[in-house]
């Protein structure tokens, strides 16, 4: 007989029957590999589609600027104040005030002495206001009067502490000698500077102890 490489065809046969078991027997006990339910992936492509966080707001300088949460802002009596004074803020020297009249008559109204502290807040919140202002068309924080010492010039470059006024965003806005001033930003007072608020007929005069004339 013709001998072939595994030798007479009946071991052949038999040598053949049984890897083909072994084959059976090894396939039937091998772990099915596990599917990932679709579910998952359903998530994770949920996940990725979230919308992002939206960005803090950037908090703003102490300068001309003005505060809007508890973290920038300066809160009194539980009110957060819509600003917060610069480091160059000092009271004065200088024994400033505001005579009050109604516009269109003589009479001193009244006589604010604003010279004891570096800022006073003007406004409707008589909880927090400096000055109380009454009229309905103010807002509740109108504006502030805040006093900065900042290098002079003309005095050699000597800290000069003066006057300036801030409108804080109101409603219908704040008046330096009858021009709307813009809203966030400081203006120089000088002596005899006339302030009005919104739609109120009372006019501010800033002058000092000595002064009897806005002249």
């Amino acid at each position: 007989e013709e001998a072939s490489y595994y030798g007479p065809s009946d071991d052949n046969d038999r040598k053949r029957s049984r890897r083909q078991e072994q084959d059976a027997d090894d396939s039937s006990s091998r772990p099915i590999p596990r599917v990932e339910p679709e579910e998952k992936e359903q998530n994770k492509s949920d996940e990725e589609e979230k919308p992002k966080q939206p960005q803090c707001k950037p908090n703003f300088g102490l300068s001309g600027a003005l505060a809007k949460d508890m973290q920038s802002g300066n809160v009194y009596k539980g009110v957060v104040l819509k600003f917060k004074e610069p480091p160059e803020a000092r009271a004065p020297n200088t024994q400033w005030r505001f005579y009050v009249f109604k516009k269109g008559q003589k009479d001193v109204v009244e006589i604010l002495h604003i010279s004891k502290q570096s800022a006073y807040l003007m406004g409707r919140n008589t909880e927090i206001a400096d000055i109380p202002m009454h009229h309905p068309s103010l807002s509740s924080q109108h504006a502030v009067l805040q006093y900065r010492a900042l290098p002079n010039a003309s005095a050699g470059g000597r800290l000069s502490c003066q006057p300036y006024i801030m409108d804080l965003e109101s409603t219908n806005g704040t008046f330096l000698n009858g021009v709307p001033i813009d809203s966030a930003r400081y203006y120089q007072l000088k002596k005899g500077d006339i302030l009005t608020f919104g739609a109120s007929t009372r006019e501010y005069v800033l002058l000092t102890e000595n002064s009897t004339s806005t002249g």
